[in-house]
């Protein structure tokens, strides 16, 4: 056999599976006659090409059926429903977790200016301005935030490695991912961390010792 050409490893199973070597043969060395799916490289929209397809084939056989033609991005589309399908569930979960850590910060932010009222009426009182309580308690949300991204990339450090499979183009442990949903995070926790501030740098002192 006289080699023509070398290309590169070919998906031809699925798309986040890694290629495999691949050997090539003419129809007619093979024997069968006909070939089950052929590809067609087209410099436009493929769909304009059927009729001539057809007309081609016919001129060998009159009797040969094509029973599927569909553009490759078809192909591609359908192959990937499944993992599409996949993704869309854990983004799903993804929001859902990201409203939950929103609403827990604020409720646990809410309930310390609550319990801790008399205490920043009495700082207040002793010459505390309004934006250093603000600080205060965006500060203590702020930290309990970056205690939980931290924990959180450790944790998707170490179960993404197991989604490798699902994923294509793109690596498990890709930096510009956990970059954006770091900043993604902490961006929710600076929001719910702003209403509960707003409130506490917003209390009048009196009000708050009297209460207390």
């Amino acid at each position: 056999m006289e080699i023509i050409g070398v290309v590169a490893h070919e998906h031809g199973v699925s798309l986040t599976e890694p290629g495999r070597e691949q050997v090539y043969f003419t129809d007619a060395y093979i024997g069968s006659g006909a070939t089950d799916h052929w590809a067609l490289r087209t410099g436009s929209d493929p769909s304009k090409y059927a009729n001539d397809v057809r007309a081609a084939l016919k001129t060998f056989d009159s009797h040969l059926l094509i029973t599927d033609m569909q553009p490759m991005d078809a192909v591609i589309e359908k192959a990937q429903a499944g993992t599409r399908f996949s993704w869309l569930l854990i983004g799903s979960f993804a929001v859902i977790a990201a409203m939950l850590a929103g609403v827990g910060l604020y409720g646990v932010l809410a309930t310390v200016v609550r319990q801790r009222t008399a205490e920043i009426g009495i700082r207040m009182a002793l010459g505390a301005q309004s934006n250093n309580i603000f600080k205060l308690v965006v500060g203590q949300g702020l930290r309990l935030a970056g205690i939980g991204i931290a924990a959180g990339l450790i944790t998707a450090f170490v179960l993404t490695r197991g989604m490798t499979t699902m994923l294509v183009g793109v690596k498990s442990t890709d930096p510009a991912t956990f970059a954006t949903m770091a900043v993604v995070f902490f961006l929710i926790a600076a929001t719910a961390s702003w209403l509960p501030a707003l409130r506490a740098s917003s209390l009048d002192p009196i009000v708050a010792l009297r209460d207390e």
